[in-house]
């Protein structure tokens, strides 16, 4: 029996670890909040602007909500984003969670591109000092 669990765990474990999640080119995104506002009860909206590497001056909308009501401060978010190159406009969804870090918010995000990418993200939301710092990379 215990053979068997071991060969089991063994199998598993090669599986999950066997995944692909291979990063292509990797740049930070910079932007100043424009305007943020309350819509109610735990719901949230704030537009910002800034440089986004390859992608140049990025505008970003984003919806924030506590959907599943719960009092750590754990929420999620979508929205939108686009810019314009010389090589046309770049338009993106934004879907991905946020949680509280002493003053600030951490958030993650996996966005849909129009150019066919994907982009994942890792920030950090300075709602006192109207900043967003976003490490950003490609998912290949």
């Amino acid at each position: 029996m215990k053979k068997l669990l071991f060969i089991a765990l063994f199998i598993s474990s090669s599986i999950m670890f066997a995944q692909k999640n291979e990063m292509g080119q990797q740049f930070q995104a910079n932007f100043n909040i424009t305007s943020a506002k309350t819509l109610g009860a735990q719901e949230y909206e704030l537009t910002a602007s800034g440089e986004a590497g390859p992608y140049g001056r990025v505008n970003i909308t984003m919806h924030f909500t506590n959907k599943l009501n719960n009092t750590n401060g754990i929420g999620e978010f979508t929205g939108f984003a686009w810019s314009q190159t010389p090589e046309g406009i770049t338009e993106a969804t934004l879907q991905g969670v946020t949680r509280p870090e002493g003053d600030k918010f951490i958030g993650y995000s996996y966005d849909a591109l129009t150019n066919g990418k994907i982009m994942q993200w890792r920030g950090e939301f300075d709602f006192i000092a109207n900043k967003i710092k976003l490490e950003v990379k490609e998912v290949l």
